[in-house]
C-alpha cells in the first residue's frame, strides 16, 4: 500500500484541472467584461456572486498562519456566496425585491462574517501549521481547536447550507403555484364565453399577460440547475461532507497520529484496516476541498449569462436575421406592391380595412400591444439582471 502522503498528493491532483479551468474562465470573463458588445450580458447578480466564490478558491502564499487564515476565510466566503445566490433568487422572484440593490449587502455581510469568524482565531494563534500532517490549518487536534473549528466554520456553513435548500424549495413551490394559477386563469377565460370560436379563445388566452417567473422559468431553472448539478444541492454536498470529515479528523487524535506514523515509516501491513479507514477519511476530506475549484468553474462555465455574452461577440450581420417579405410590415401601399410584383401583389396583399375609423382603431390596438411587449421585454431584462 503506498504511503499516505502519496495518496493524498494524488487525490490533491484533482484540483489542477480546476485551477486551470478557473484561470481560463476568469480570463474569458475579463475579456467579455471589457468588450462593449458582451458586457451587458454579464450584468447579473448570481453570476457575479459565483465569480466571487470562484476567485475565493485560488491558492495563497507560503506563510502558514496567514495561508490558514486566507484558506479558512475563502472557504467561508465561497459558502456565503452560494447562500446569497439562493436567497437572492428567492428575494427577487418570491418577494419582488431588487437584486441589484441587495448585492452590496451580500458582499459586505459576507466579508463581515468572514472577518468576525477568522480574525479572532488568527489573532489568538489558533491558525497555523497542523501538528499531525503539516498542513496550514488549525494548529493541533485538541478540544480547544475543535471548538474553534465548530464555532468559526462548521455551524455557519451548516446554517447557510440549510438556507440554500430552503430557498430552493421555496422557489420550486412558488413556481408550481404560479403555473397552476396561470393555467386556471386560461381555463376560466375559455369557459366564460362558450360561444367563441377556438381561434378567438386561443387569441384571448395568448393575450393574457404572463408572469416573468413563468415566461423565463427556463432561465431560472438553468440558474438553479447548472449541469453537473443544482447550486444548493452541490453546495450542500460539498460543505456538509467536508465539515463532517474535518470534525471527525480533529476529534480522533489517535487515528490521526497513528496513520501519520504509518505514512512516514511505511509499515502499512501492521494495521491495514485502521490504516485503510484513516486513509479513506483523509482522502474524502482532501477530495472534497480539491473538487471545489473544478465544480465551481464548471458551474460558472455553464451559466447562461456567459453563453449570451459569448454569442454577442459574433458579427452583427451574422447575428441579425435576413429580413424577408414575411418579416416586413404588411401595411404597405397598394401601388408600391403593384410596382414591385404586379402579377402577385393582389394575391399576396392582405385585406386592408376600408373604414378609416376602423383602421385607426386597429393601428391604436397594434401600437398598444407593441408598447406592452416592449414593457414586458424591459421588465424581463431587469429581472434577469437581478437574479
Amino acid at each position: 500500500m503506498p504511503p499516505l502522503f502519496t495518496i493524498l498528493n494524488q487525490v490533491s491532483g484533482v484540483c489542477i484541472p480546476g485551477v486551470a479551468l478557473s484561470v481560463l474562465l476568469l480570463a474569458a470573463v475579463a475579456y467579455l467584461q471589457w468588450n462593449p458588445a458582451s458586457r451587458p450580458h454579464l450584468n447579473r447578480v448570481s453570476f457575479r456572486l459565483l465569480l466571487y466564490a470562484l476567485i475565493a478558491k485560488r491558492q495563497h502564499g507560503p506563510i502558514c498562519s496567514f495561508t490558514a487564515f486566507l484558506g479558512a476565510g475563502s472557504l467561508l466566503f465561497s459558502a456565503c456566496m452560494f447562500c446569497c445566490m439562493a436567497i437572492n433568487l428567492s428575494f427577487v422572484l418570491v418577494y419582488g425585491l431588487n437584486g441589484n440593490k441587495l448585492e452590496k449587502y451580500y458582499i459586505f455581510g459576507s466579508l463581515f462574517l468572514v472577518g468576525a469568524c477568522n480574525i479572532p482565531a488568527w489573532a489568538t494563534g489558533a491558525l497555523g501549521r497542523y501538528t499531525t500532517n503539516g498542513a496550514c490549518w488549525l494548529r493541533g487536534p485538541d478540544q480547544w481547536q475543535l471548538q474553534w473549528l465548530i464555532g468559526t466554520k462548521t455551524v455557519w456553513v451548516v446554517i447557510m447550507t440549510l438556507l440554500e435548500v430552503l430557498s430552493f424549495v421555496q422557489i420550486l413551490v412558488f413556481m408550481v403555484r404560479t403555473q397552476f394559477r396561470v393555467r386556471r386563469l386560461r381555463t376560466d377565460t375559455g369557459s366564460e364565453n362558450p360561444g367563441q370560436t377556438a381561434t378567438e379563445v386561443g387569441t384571448l388566452r395568448s393575450s393574457l399577460p404572463k408572469l416573468p417567473i413563468v415566461r423565463y422559468r427556463s432561465t431560472i431553472i438553468r440558474i438553479g440547475w447548472a449541469q453537473p448539478g443544482l447550486y444548493p444541492l452541490l453546495s450542500c454536498f460539498l460543505t456538509i461532507t467536508s465539515c463532517i470529515a474535518d470534525v471527525y479528523i480533529i476529534s480522533h487524535v489517535e487515528i490521526t497520529d497513528y496513520h501519520k506514523r504509518l505514512g512516514i515509516l511505511g509499515s502499512h501491513r501492521i494495521a491495514p484496516f485502521l490504516y485503510s479507514a484513516a486513509v479513506d477519511d483523509q482522502c474524502i476530506d482532501t477530495l472534497m476541498y480539491s473538487l471545489r475549484a473544478l465544480l465551481y468553474a464548471l458551474l460558472a462555465a455553464l451559466d447562461p449569462s456567459l453563453h449570451r455574452a459569448v454569442r454577442a461577440l459574433r458579427p452583427r450581420a451574422a447575428a441579425e436575421p435576413v429580413q424577408t417579405m414575411h418579416s416586413q410590415p404588411w401595411n404597405l401601399s397598394v401601388s408600391t406592391l403593384a410596382n414591385t410584383a404586379p402579377s402577385t401583389a393582389l394575391h399576396t396583399l392582405p385585406v386592408l380595412p376600408h373604414d378609416p375609423a376602423e383602421a385607426d382603431a386597429e393601428a391604436t390596438v397594434a401600437q398598444g400591444k407593441e408598447t406592452e411587449e416592449d414593457e414586458d421585454e424591459a421588465q424581463a431584462a431587469s429581472i434577469a439582471q437581478q437574479i
